[in-house]
């Protein structure tokens, strides 16, 4: 006699649907909050909020411009905010589709589908966690969408029944190539980074044969170059800085290049740790290349985020390096080799300590004279003339960015459209621009 093998008896559907409602609403909520962090990315990319707050520990624009997240948006053409919406578009349909065909056929290979989505899930927060240690930075924002992966998860592997099997793999891809091409467009429209948009835009200008010469022409050049969302930005910050007070300038203690006389005068204050200084200091040595010699001058200054050296600051770091490497930098003030003894720093921003400070230094100054001027009361007279200066403008973090005595912004694009505009609000070519919507 051959024995017949057994099937195992259908799931109850009624014991389902609460499960795939349950699991569709998670889906919902991920891929809701992935637009809401792909919409920060590009307000981010077009002149938003870039700066490091006095208590903030959570860097999300750090780890969207950070190697991993560059190449995945490289490779792939969507940012990772992105895929965060595709899976949660997969998420919500592969419950929604089983519990439709509950009775039919297909339904365990929906189930099985939903379950390979919620591994791929979990697998994906896993490389994240390791991505945020290894940058040692943390995206509070996203870790939303963790916290709902994870639930994902849990729900689908302890309440669904229907193992993670080659075919349910097949479906849950075939699902995600869908929703990966109907996302592709906007995703290659992303801009990348901001250093990115205003290379391309450059670049644009240029092969109009309008970039060079008079400034005027230039900046109608550059600006046109411009995605829409800049355009928008740059805006909205120059309504800001139009109208921003404007206290005395002070001398510059050392610049750092341009002239003393030039049209316009930038002075920044940042802080060693934080990342979009790091980025500031990339853009202005983008700037300096790509403008007409002599176009602004930049005074760098220091305001570090740490209360052991800035009272202002209520948190006391454990470390010294953030008052350590502003002592230094200072030390090094007028040295040909300053502003590239702080591309050292910002380049090994993650790995600094105090030790590592003094080590960064050693190819462009004597470490021992170098220990000795960090330790002095002249040094530490400047680091408070230069915190003292930076609150007449009662920043919220760092960087700070003064034009002309004016606040204005960190946004690369920004600074170049204001540079070639001599550092007036109201210049006719600015005249172009949408008119400011006071939200970014």
């Amino acid at each position: 006699m051959v024995s017949e093998r057994q099937t195992p008896p259908p799931l109850d559907p009624d014991h389902l649907r609460p499960i795939f409602a349950t699991l569709a609403m998670i889906g919902v909520a991920a891929g809701a909050w992935s637009v809401f962090l792909w919409r920060q990315l590009l307000r981010a990319r077009s002149g938003g909020d870039v700066f490091c707050g006095f208590g903030d520990d959570g860097d999300c624009v750090a780890l969207w411009d950070g190697g991993f997240a560059s190449a995945v948006h490289s490779l792939t053409g969507l940012p990772l905010a992105a895929w965060g919406v595709v899976w949660g578009l997969i998420a919500c349909l592969l419950p929604l589709l089983a519990w439709g065909r509950s009775a039919s056929p297909a339904a365990p290979s929906l189930r099985s589908a939903t379950r390979v989505t919620a591994l791929a899930g979990l697998v994906t927060v896993t490389v994240m966690l390791m991505v945020s240690v290894a940058a040692g930075s943390f995206c509070t924002s996203c870790a939303v969408v963790y916290v709902l992966a994870v639930a994902y998860a849990a729900v689908a592997s302890l309440r669904l029944e229907s193992p993670p099997t080659g075919r349910g793999a097949a479906i849950a891809a075939a699902a995600a190539l869908v929703f990966y091409l109907a996302l592709l467009y906007p995703g290659l429209k992303t801009p990348k980074s901001s250093g990115q948009a205003l290379a391309e835009a450059v670049d644009r200008a240029a092969s109009t044969g309008s970039s060079t010469g008079a400034a005027t022409p230039a900046l109608e050049a550059f600006l046109a170059s411009l995605p829409p969302d800049y355009r928008q930005g740059i805006s909205n910050l120059l309504y800001s800085y139009a109208t921003s007070p404007v206290f005395p300038e002070r001398t510059p203690r050392a610049i750092a290049f341009g002239p003393a006389d030039a049209e316009v005068r930038i002075t920044d204050f940042s802080d060693v740790l934080c990342s979009h200084c790091a980025d500031l200091h990339r853009a202005f040595a983008y700037l300096e290349a790509s403008l007409p010699p002599g176009s602004f001058r930049l005074d760098s200054r220091h305001f570090p985020l740490d209360g052991n050296c800035n009272p202002y600051i209520e948190r006391q770091a454990e470390s010294d390096v953030r008052c350590l490497a502003a002592r230094a930098q200072i030390c090094m003030e007028g040295a040909p080799a300053a502003f590239d003894f702080a591309t050292e720093l910002y380049e090994h921003q993650q790995q600094l300590t105090s030790a590592r400070v003094l080590e960064l230094a050693r190819p462009f100054a004597d470490v021992a004279e170098l220990e000795r001027c960090i330790a002095s009361p002249e040094t530490a007279a400047r680091l408070r003339e230069d915190v003292e200066y930076a609150w007449e403008y009662r920043p919220g973090g760092t960087p700070l960015v003064l034009i002309n005595g004016r606040q204005g912004s960190a946004f690369d694009s920004f600074l170049y459209a204001v540079i070639l505009a001599g550092g007036r609000p109201d210049h006719p070519a600015l005249a172009s621009l949408p008119p400011p919507t006071f939200g970014g």
